[in-house]
């Protein structure tokens, strides 16, 4: 008699479930942090919360109003590290005592919990995708094309939400500060999710593609790399210029936007909805680096350097060009109808999940800036339940979370420091103080006492 083997059932890899599987891997002593706020210069090393990470998060996805969510963030810190680990990530100042992390890194067992995980992760991650974009009806090259012009258009003619919030903050240069660290998860490892897509053969598109990404490369020249200039504009404020030094600062919107071209390029089964996504963003980031400039100038004058910025604004307008004419549009006229939709699809994955980044950045700004007022909202706050304890020391390992609901942080013992953005000062807490913390905002408290005590109240709604 032969027996077939049965199929994982949903939530469960052939390991165990998702779950159980995530956990294990965030488990690894990588994964753990330390009492440091910025990560030290190794690229292996990021923290991913494994104490506020339990099996259940993983039972359902993260539905379209839910990307903010603790689920989604945790999960896009997960699949980040995933992707990533199929690129070469080498310290700038080279492997010396690094070497052990080197090889547990890229090392068999974590290996194959990503290999055993990544698909289902992805699913659960991008899920809410499926019922959050349409793309049903005509489907030709020139629905497409007037489809793609208006969703640039509208890009072009509104205003950045994050660029807005940086404008009205308070702490402007904080504020700033913390839209430079939503760039650097992609700015400081620049087209490497563009590289899964060169390989192969298919005709004039790819050779396309190839100029844009060997632009993001600097033609070979490393002070011209996009990367290194980027790295540059990091300098001009004084912060960290090594990969995710700022991982405890990065929100779920921009995780999510930077997956997704990872998510789109590692099955190459969709190669069109890539395509339609990578020519979106091509075309709407010109405007937006003008637009950026324009901000960074009214704060900073010309104590920052925005070549990163002048570069991008000036060469996208020509890359938005080529990906239109001779990816997108050839694509779908070479290839026929049957691809349209995904291009279709690609380009509005990427509006919607650019939208994400933005709102996301946005809101974390807002929140940062106006903490008093988030005291004042605290005590008049009404919590429901037993509170949830939690102690610290100065040692304690440092992250950031954040919440599907409000929540109100209450230090009971101690004294802490709140931490929302990456160089703007810690919020200073004493024995009493408390502070609402709004659904979906990122936050880190740090231990300003030998002992510290906190609280944390769910808050009624309304």
């Amino acid at each position: 008699m032969t027996v077939q083997p049965q199929a994982p059932s949903p939530g469960r890899t052939a390991g165990g479930t998702l779950g159980e599987r995530l956990l294990a891997f965030a488990g690894s002593p990588l994964f753990r942090g330390d009492a440091r706020v910025l990560h030290a210069p190794n690229p292996y090393r990021r923290m991913l919360v494994p104490d506020s990470l339990a099996e259940p998060d993983f039972d359902r996805p993260p539905g379209p109003a839910e990307w903010a969510s603790h689920r989604s963030l945790a999960a896009h810190r997960l699949l980040g590290t995933f992707y990533e680990s199929e690129t070469v990530l080498l310290p700038e100042q080279g492997l010396s005592g690094l070497y052990e992390d080197f090889s547990l890194f890229y090392g068999r067992e974590l290996k194959d919990l990503r290999e055993g995980s990544v698909s289902a992760l992805e699913r659960f991650a991008f899920a809410c995708l499926d019922d959050a974009v349409d793309v049903s009806g005509a489907a030709t090259p020139d629905v497409l094309d007037a489809f793609f012009q208006h969703m640039v258009a509208e890009a072009a003619t509104g205003p950045s939400p994050a660029l807005t919030a940086i404008a009205a903050a308070d702490d402007r240069e904080s504020a700033a500060d913390l839209y430079l660290v939503q760039l650097a998860l992609d700015g400081l490892t620049e087209a490497s999710a563009m590289s899964r897509n060169l390989a192969g053969a298919y005709g004039p598109e790819q050779s396309a593609l190839f100029k844009v990404f060997i632009d993001e490369f600097g033609y070979g020249v490393h002070d011209a790399k996009h990367t290194t200039i980027f790295a540059k504009m990091l300098r001009s404020r004084s912060m960290a210029t090594h990969v995710h030094a700022y991982w405890n600062f990065y929100l779920a919107g921009p995780l999510a936007t930077n997956n997704h071209y990872y998510y789109l390029s590692r099955d190459h089964a969709k190669f069109f909805r890539y395509a339609g996504a990578v020519t979106y963003a091509e075309a709407v980031f010109a405007p937006a680096f003008v637009e950026m400039v324009k901000v960074f100038r009214d704060i900073f004058g010309d104590s920052v350097d925005l070549h990163y910025c002048d570069e991008h604004a000036h060469i996208d307008e020509h890359h938005g060009r080529i990906t239109r004419e001779q990816v997108l549009l050839a694509l779908a006229e070479r290839h026929g109808p049957r691809v349209v939709p995904e291009l279709l699809r690609g380009v509005a994955e990427a509006r919607l999940i650019g939208g994400w980044f933005e709102d996301d950045t946005a809101a974390q700004i807002r929140w940062s800036d106006t903490l008093p007022r988030h005291r004042e909202l605290a005590a008049a706050a009404t919590t429901e339940g037993e509170p949830q304890r939690f102690a610290l020391t100065p040692e304690s390992p440092f992250g950031t979370r954040n919440h599907d609901r409000a929540v109100v942080l209450e230090i009971e013992r101690g004294e802490a420091e709140l931490i929302t953005t990456p160089t703007g000062p810690p919020e200073r807490m004493a024995r009493g103080d408390a502070v609402l913390i709004p659904a979906g905002r990122l936050y880190g408290v740090r231990a300003a006492t030998p002992e510290t005590a906190c609280l944390l109240h769910a808050a009624s709604p309304g």
